[in-house]
């Protein structure tokens, strides 16, 4: 293999795209694939492939969950294991969380923080009201409640035309916490798992 070859296949095994390979060598996709090809070094899927390339270029870290818990650390690990059992989503490539309870998110957000060891910056809100409810006021509501400031919340969803009862159950309205990790969901799915009885 020549240097070309070597250096390719090097930059490629420590986590860059085969674009960005391709741009720091200054030659062409396609020359990149073929060193690849040649050496027998498989390309990335799709999931893998993004996952990289948030890692390298956008500098985002890999999960780093708590090991080795104190008592009161796996009790927290179990309760945000419950919680997003019932009200988590356990498909698809983010920790998403939806919930009108601010204990409960409270809750869910310690264990996201203290057990997964989540980026802050990386945390979204999307915040679902009624017609007759003010976003304002409620959006600094839930910004104080999960100390995650306003310039990460998502435009917020209106619900219109709801009526009865439901309403009154959801008096701050529901927000919807997202953590863009897959990596991290398939730990918490794992987890669930384990609680998970044959039927």
């Amino acid at each position: 293999m020549d240097n070309l070859g070597k250096e390719i296949v090097k930059l490629y095994q420590s986590g860059l795209s085969a674009q960005q390979v391709s741009d720091e060598l200054h030659i062409s996709g396609s020359k990149v694939r073929y060193a690849l090809a040649k050496q027998s070094v498989p390309l990335r899927n799709h999931s893998s492939a993004s996952r990289m390339l948030h890692l390298t270029k956008f500098g985002k870290k890999q999960c780093c969950v708590k090991n080795n818990l104190t008592d009161d650390e796996e009790h927290l690990r179990i309760a945000g294991i419950m919680l997003y059992w019932g009200e988590g989503t356990k498909s698809g490539s983010s920790v998403m969380f939806s919930n009108s309870d601010p204990q409960m998110v409270k809750l869910f957000l310690s264990f996201l923080r203290k057990i997964c060891r989540v980026e802050e910056y990386r945390l979204r809100i999307l915040l679902h009201i009624y017609d007759n409810q003010n976003e304002k006021s409620l959006k600094k509501l839930w910004s104080t409640i999960t100390e995650i400031p306003l310039s990460q919340f998502s435009k917020t969803y209106y619900h219109s035309g709801q009526k009865g009862t439901y309403k009154k159950t959801c008096l701050y309205g529901t927000i919807s916490l997202r953590y863009s990790d897959n990596e991290l969901l398939k730990i918490i799915n794992n987890w669930i798992g384990e609680y998970k009885t044959p039927m």
